[in-house]
């Protein structure tokens, strides 16, 4: 059985919010979104760009998801990869 749109952009928003609360508490004004092969900070953006990057991708893609007539996974996995650029940024700047 098929997870119903709406139920599925509601999980999807929760967690794209909860996720930007929570990162919006705990980063700094500066989050590393960028490391180079030694593992060394390479890029830097402000905190609330970065979280705002975050929420456009995660809740663009669920919302696009939504409003296909079809069921196109590719929005999906847009919104998918919003939230796990979200766990690994948290990761590591914390």
């Amino acid at each position: 059985m098929e997870m119903n749109k709406k139920v599925l952009l509601g999980i999807i928003i929760g967690v794209a919010l909860g996720l930007g609360i929570y990162s919006y508490l705990v980063l700094s004004e500066t989050v590393v979104v960028q490391v180079d092969l030694a593992g060394n900070p390479s890029n830097t953006y402000p905190k609330a760009v970065d979280i705002a990057i975050q929420l456009v991708l995660s809740i663009g893609g669920g919302l696009g998801y939504y409003f296909s007539k079809k069921n196109e996974k590719k929005y999906l996995i847009l919104s998918i990869v919003g939230i796990i650029v979200s766990v690994v940024t948290l990761i590591y700047n914390t």
